[in-house]
């Protein structure tokens, strides 16, 4: 953990290798048995109930970014800049203030859900309203989990990493169960991904959360002042824009596509982007944010490694790039050829990859400066462009459509984040030539990721 900055005893690439070891590690696990679990879903769901099931998590992640996790970066930085300065008691009351907030917003939509289940079972099915209950408790772990990570980030902490293999080992085991000895429906699909969260928030909670927590704030006494209202106040509106949108964004796809198409298409849809997003892990971001974080009150540093984040997230994402345009499409045809009309759509999608972390790292550096109105800005072109293209290309051109949608939003994002950035610091923009120069700031970087690696394996 990094509380005070007394305790940052190595260089920041340091800690950005650390990040990454520590997520690769776990993702052998996490990734492969994501895989396996993925390929006992698809191939034994029908492809209406695997886009049934699609949508039913939609609709929980539309809920919840409206109702629980909305505010969750506007915390972690606020608590990382009072560790930076060293008021601890400050980031310990906007904790406990987030702390209630976050848990009764939690309760408050799970119990929305829980009762509208059977309103809405009356214009979808019965069926439908069983699975809705069910998938109620994730608004709630969901709650849990993000006061871990908001904790767990602003100390700089990476000790959830694992957890996520944790869930996808348990739900492979239900999933075996209930293969092995029950039956293997869309009921069975929401009740193993509901008790796997459950059990790795029980987890997380027990085992890294109660923990760190005492570690960080031992001896420190909560101040008195109130600070969850007011930044609410001050930065609220936009926050909430920002990450609502995204939200509605994110999740509203599947239901365009639902509206347009049919609900076989929305399993199509998920598909690609489930592997566009799987693809965009192997992106080493993990430790970008809390980094940056770290360094938000010193831009000179902060734009050092902003431009060097954008130079290398540009070159991984184009290899990215050709090994999926090669890779990907025999791959679908030999494990899924029910979904082969997928290809077109994810190759759309893949034609972000180069700048899909280029723009993680300015939505990032953005955050830290608070520039939270940019970011919220940014979303009402989206919109046009979502519903819009939406409307446009998805009745004469079917699922593609969607994968061009998607690749049109994430152009416009990153031009629009960045002309936004340098426009008000400078200092941030990137020289085009420096792309394709290898210069001995690159090769002092490369020279410590093997020290790095070497430490590791010695």
């Amino acid at each position: 953990m990094i509380v005070d900055p007394k305790d940052q005893k190595s260089p920041l690439s340091h800690y950005l290798f650390k990040a990454e070891a520590i997520k690769r590690f776990f993702d052998v696990a996490e990734k492969g048995i994501t895989l396996l679990n993925s390929y006992f879903i698809i191939s034994s769901l029908s492809v209406f109930s695997f886009g049934l099931y699609q949508l039913i998590l939609s609709f929980i992640s539309i809920v919840r970014g409206l109702g629980v996790n909305f505010f969750d970066g506007m915390v972690t930085l606020d608590m990382r800049r009072y560790f930076n300065v060293q008021k601890r008691d400050l980031a310990k009351k906007l904790f406990q203030e987030n702390i209630f907030f976050k848990i009764a917003a939690g309760i408050i939509m799970a119990i929305a859900v829980f009762l509208g289940a059977d309103i809405i079972a009356n214009l979808y099915g019965q069926q439908i309203a069983s699975l809705l209950k069910w998938s109620s408790i994730l608004l709630v772990t969901s709650a849990f989990q993000s006061l871990a990570g908001i904790f767990l980030q602003s100390v700089i902490s990476f000790s959830q990493r694992g957890f996520s293999a944790l869930r996808e080992i348990l739900k492979l085991g239900l999933i075996i169960f209930f293969l092995s000895f029950y039956q293997f429906t869309i009921s069975e699909v929401i009740i193993a991904h509901v008790i796997a969260e459950t059990i790795t928030t029980i987890a997380l909670s027990l085992f890294v959360f109660i923990k760190k927590y005492p570690q960080a704030f031992r001896g420190v006494t909560a101040s008195i002042q109130p600070l969850m209202v007011p930044m609410v106040k001050t930065h609220g509106r936009y926050v909430f824009v920002s990450f609502g949108l995204k939200e509605v964004l994110q999740d509203s796809a599947p239901w365009l596509v639902k509206f347009f198409l049919n609900t076989e298409s929305v399993a199509l849809y998920s598909l690609a982007v489930n592997l566009t997003s799987f693809i965009q892990d192997f992106m080493p971001l993990t430790g970008l944010r809390p980094i940056l974080a770290l360094k938000a009150d010193n831009l000179k540093e902060l734009a050092f490694v902003f431009t060097r984040t954008v130079k290398y997230m540009l070159w991984l994402g184009i290899l990215f790039l050709v090994v999926s345009f090669f890779a990907v499409p025999p791959t679908i045809g030999l494990l899924f050829p029910n979904y082969l009309p997928a290809i077109p759509a994810f190759l759309a999608m893949s034609l972000s990859f180069p700048l899909y972390g280029v723009m993680k790292a300015i939505a990032i550096v953005l955050a830290s400066l608070r520039e939270y109105k940019t970011l919220a800005m940014r979303l009402f072109n989206e919109v046009l462009i979502l519903f819009g293209g939406s409307a446009l290309l998805l009745p004469t051109v079917g699922v593609v459509g969607v994968g061009l949608v998607y690749l049109a939003r994430l152009i416009e994002r990153t031009w629009f984040l960045y002309y936004k950035l340098v426009k008000s610091r400078p200092e941030f923009r990137v020289k085009l030539k420096n792309l394709f120069v290898f210069d001995k700031t690159d090769k002092q970087f490369i020279r410590s990721f093997l020290s790095f690696v070497y430490r590791k394996r010695a």
